[in-house]
């Protein structure tokens, strides 16, 4: 199964978060819904951490004089 990009993640999130609040929520597949948004917040997380580790590598290097 290929890994989820961030913005298919947060889009199967707020699609788990729709159905939560809709009337047709099914008490059945709670627990369920609730572990895969656990699984996508996790994946988010950790995509946003290594971004921003990444940008502030590349933005260090600009700080850095060229010798």
């Amino acid at each position: 199964m290929k890994e989820l990009t961030y913005n298919e993640a947060v889009a199967e999130l707020e699609a788990i978060l729709e159905n939560l609040r809709s009337s047709s929520c099914d008490v059945d597949t709670l627990a369920a819904r609730t572990r895969r948004a656990v699984e996508l917040l996790k994946l988010c997380r950790a995509k946003l951490t290594t971004t921003e580790e990444e940008l502030r590598t590349i933005l260090e290097s600009l700080q850095t004089p060229e010798q």
